[in-house]
């Protein structure tokens, strides 16, 4: 907004152009605009901006997003962190992360723009400036209230942008802080990732860690799906035939569309309760919501968790315990005791998996690091395949199966020798975990018990 001082003659003046920089003569004057802005993000350069994406989300309870035009970070009560590929090696000595805030502040303020702060902006800013302390840090980004005045301002001051587009421009400080003024760009969260929920974005654009497409949220829904099950008999015991029917919140219809998540309709998971029998297997669809699933079942206990995505509702997983015909156990067993099994070291189909765990609290994101080799040779694996669309896919359990998560890699496009998963444990505990790859057209699966600590 203009606040024009007094004037011989009435002139309209251009809040865009380098009139701005017009000295007025013969007793006219023009007052700078008003113009403030505010601490937006750090934009930093990583190896890896995904995990440093979620590394944030993870520490600080934030939502991993995605800006038109600035790219992927993760936002904790409108601060950002934003990331980006480091490429080559950034040899140039650069200040420390909390003063290049101070310089650019110092910089913005001495050149007539007003910045504004606040004590928990401030906080979290501190908390994203030590956490990255170690990345090396682009450039300091800050929203302005009016860009094209901002820039005008600065322009009249002699300072031209280094980059400029409709939504920012990039300038360069004489101590060499790079800053950055940005429109307000944080337009309410429109799409979401199906496989993880918290990547949104106003704007549609692709999850940049599983590389799915981003789909509008969803209203919220109340009830909750259900599954119905019905069993076909085997000869001496056991299933040869199980049908799936998903059905609506509230209703008794079934669910008339689904969305392909990770090249199927469906992803089942059949589990028996003593945890030593697994299955990841796909039903046919024999009409809208209904599937059928033609495998042989032993007799036993089970629970099945089916894994899929309504069309315009939210990723669901729902969970049924059945028992097929011929078992003769007790019903509803005791959780197996899992705190006999520490191996983390395991041989199945010629391949060594090693699993290194990192960070199991409950409540929050863990790193489980799968390393493959060969049992024989010691050589690394890096010829892994692609299995439906992803590195790998792992099922995590509770001893008494109440509690499932399915999870993919971080890499979306690993080959070996490492993936590496990042679950949401939700409570301190033992848990089975499934872990499955594929390397030469075989799927292995391979299997662990790991342990969260408490909060």
């Amino acid at each position: 907004m203009w606040r024009p001082g007094k004037l011989k003659k009435t002139m309209r003046i251009s809040a865009t152009g380098g009139l701005l920089s017009l000295i007025v003569a013969a007793g006219v004057s023009v007052q700078t605009p008003a113009v403030s802005a505010t601490f937006h993000h750090f934009h930093f350069r990583v190896g890896d901006p995904a995990a440093a994406m979620n590394q944030g989300a993870a520490a600080l309870n934030g939502t991993r997003v995605l800006l038109r035009g600035l790219g992927v970070g993760v936002r904790v009560n409108g601060v950002h962190a934003l990331f980006d590929r480091l490429e080559g090696s950034e040899s140039a000595a650069r200040p420390a992360h909390g003063a290049a805030y101070t310089e650019a502040v110092a910089w913005l303020r001495s050149r007539g723009i007003d910045l504004k702060d606040d004590a928990k902006s401030a906080a979290i800013r501190a908390a994203f400036a030590e956490m990255f302390r170690a990345e090396w840090l682009d450039h300091v980004g800050f929203t302005a209230s009016d860009l094209p005045s901002a820039i005008a301002v600065l322009r009249s001051r002699g300072v031209v942008p280094v980059r400029e587009s409709s939504d920012a421009a990039l300038f360069e400080t004489p101590g060499g802080v790079r800053v950055e003024l940005v429109r307000d760009l944080d337009a309410p969260d429109a799409f979401w990732c199906p496989m993880h929920p918290d990547v949104r974005s106003s704007a549609p654009g692709t999850c940049p860690i599983c590389r799915m497409t981003l789909v509008p949220i969803p209203a919220p829904a109340i009830g909750e799906y259900r599954m119905d099950l019905a069993l076909t008999a085997a000869p001496g015991g056991g299933l040869s035939t199980l049908r799936i029917t998903l059905r609506e919140p509230y209703a008794d219809r079934r669910v008339a569309a689904l969305a392909t998540v990770h090249e199927r309709l469906l992803h089942l998971f059949i589990i028996d309760r003593s945890l030593q029998f697994f299955r990841h297997v796909h039903p046919a669809q024999i009409g809208g919501g209904t599937f059928e699933l033609r495998e042989s079942i032993p007799p036993g206990e089970y629970v099945v968790i089916a894994d899929f995505l309504p069309q315009g509702a939210a990723s669901q997983m729902v969970q049924r315990a059945i028992v097929t015909p011929g078992y003769k156990g007790p019903l509803f067993p005791a959780p197996p005791d899992l705190s006999g099994d520490s191996a983390k070291d395991r041989v199945v189909d010629g391949i060594r998996v090693q699993l290194e765990t990192r960070d199991l609290k409950a409540g929050r994101e863990g790193v489980l690091r799968f390393t493959l080799s060969g049992a024989a040779s010691a050589a690394p694996v890096t010829d892994l395949e692609p299995y439906l669309g992803a590195p790998g896919h792992m099922l995590i359990v509770n001893a008494d199966l109440t509690e499932a998560e399915h999870v993919h890699p971080e890499e979306p496009t690993a080959r070996g020798p490492s993936i590496t998963f990042q679950p949401l444990l939700p409570a301190g505990g033992f848990y089975k975990l499934w872990v499955q790859f594929q390397r030469k057209g075989v799927v292995t699966t391979v299997p662990f018990v790991i342990a969260a600590d408490e909060r």
